[in-house]
């Protein structure tokens, strides 16, 4: 039994993805996962070393005019970034449909039982392929505003999984009764007996008393971010009780170190990236995590019931990263801190800090924030889903119905 599944361009939707179809094979061994992505992004780097079958696309995204116009500034310049737009919106479409084209009769030559996509514009041909096939289709959206993929194919899904119950909001109104809130599909937790702080804190080699502060971008790192942490391990701001564990992202980090040389390391530790297991281990360790305020990262922050202070990334699409913020501070898990205040002042140092020490002085509100942060958690997120996709492709018994 083949089972499509499709989403990328970035790590936030293609992870989802894969941690979907291990669930599923998990749950049903029978089912072959089938993978549809598009050339030069995160799938195509991925799924070679992956051992499922995959299929990669030319597949472009919609541009808006509007935004292109405001990004060109003024006179010929407004008239240059239209044109652009829409000659880049006419290819997209022809991308779209002729990957559409292929991709009908490839499902149809191999089976396809469903078709599972988890957003970005790169998952639109295999949904509508499955639509004009009859298949099943099922949506996993995580983010609380949900992206304009999902949106479009929302009105076909026979299952649309959110990870925010807020973001049923965003649907239109026949497609909010297929909601499911099943959270988002994370890597498995490892074992309790793996969890230990301490443990994890001299695995790490960080000191095992005091606060452990968090800070990471991701695999890329983030620039204002890792600027305002520059000037807080400068100006030495961490005190005695307090140690630092900083991943910088890999092409930041030869720029850390460089202004960082000759400070004392007394009080933090920098690395460019931490994999896997790693990274579990210093989720167990942290008292308090620095982070942007991507979907996959704020979900196992949640799991692990870890405060946050969440840095959202202004460009992302939608901004749908400040959604996500507001929506866990407004649930009693993390603070919102945007790179840009009120008045209009930029994310430094002393701002970072400010805020890490108005938590770390109040262990009252981080124990609050934990409890709000497992309240939201969905840690068997994976499972969930890929049961309620069991259920679409498992035949009904005899007799069920009466």
């Amino acid at each position: 039994m083949m089972v499509v599944f499709s989403g990328g361009g970035t790590a936030g939707h293609f992870h989802p993805a894969r941690n979907i179809a291990e669930a599923l094979t998990g749950e049903m061994p029978e089912v072959r996962p089938y993978f549809v992505g598009t050339e030069g992004r995160i799938e195509a780097a991925e799924l070679p070393r992956s051992g499922y079958p995959y299929r990669l696309l030319p597949v472009a995204g919609l541009q808006s005019p509007l935004g292109a116009m405001r990004r060109s500034g003024g006179g010929a310049g407004r008239l240059a970034g239209i044109f652009r737009a829409v000659t880049g919106n006419v290819r997209a479409l022809w991308l779209l449909a002729r990957a559409v084209l292929r991709l009908v009769p490839d499902f149809r030559r191999r089976g396809a039982a469903a078709v599972v996509l988890t957003g970005g514009y790169v998952c639109a041909p295999a949904g509508l392929a499955g639509r004009l096939l009859g298949l099943p289709v099922v949506l996993q959206e995580q983010n609380r505003q949900p992206g304009r993929t999902t949106r479009f194919l929302s009105r076909w899904a026979t299952q649309i999984h959110l990870a925010y119950p807020e973001a049923a909001g965003g649907l239109r109104g026949r497609a909010r009764e297929r909601v499911l809130h099943s959270g988002n599909p994370i890597r498995p937790l490892p074992p309790t007996s793996e969890r230990d702080r301490d443990d994890a804190r001299r695995a790490l080699g960080v000191p095992v008393k005091g606060h452990l502060v968090l800070v990471v971008g991701g695999s890329q790192g983030a620039r204002k971010m890792n600027q305002a942490t520059i000037d807080i391990l400068q100006d030495d701001m961490p005190i005695d009780n307090d140690f630092v564990l900083w991943v910088t992202g890999r092409a930041h980090y030869e720029a850390a170190e460089a202004a960082l040389a000759g400070v004392p390391r007394h009080r933090f530790r920098i690395v460019p990236y931490l994999e896997g297991g790693r990274m579990y281990q210093a989720l167990a360790a942290a008292d308090l995590v620095v982070s942007r305020a991507g979907a996959m990262a704020t979900s196992e922050f949640l799991a692990w019931g870890l405060p946050a202070i969440l840095v959202p990334l202004p460009t992302a699409a939608g901004d749908h990263q400040s959604a996500n913020a507001r929506a866990l501070e407004a649930a009693g898990a993390a603070v919102h801190l945007p790179e840009r205040d009120d008045l209009g002042a930029d994310l430094d140092g002393d701002r970072l800090w400010s805020e890490v020490r108005r938590l770390l002085d109040a262990p009252g509100r981080l124990s609050a924030m934990s409890a709000a942060a497992r309240e939201r958690a969905r840690p068997d997120a994976a499972r969930e889903v890929a049961a309620a996709i069991a259920a679409l492709l498992r035949p009904v018994p005899a007799g069920a119905a009466s």
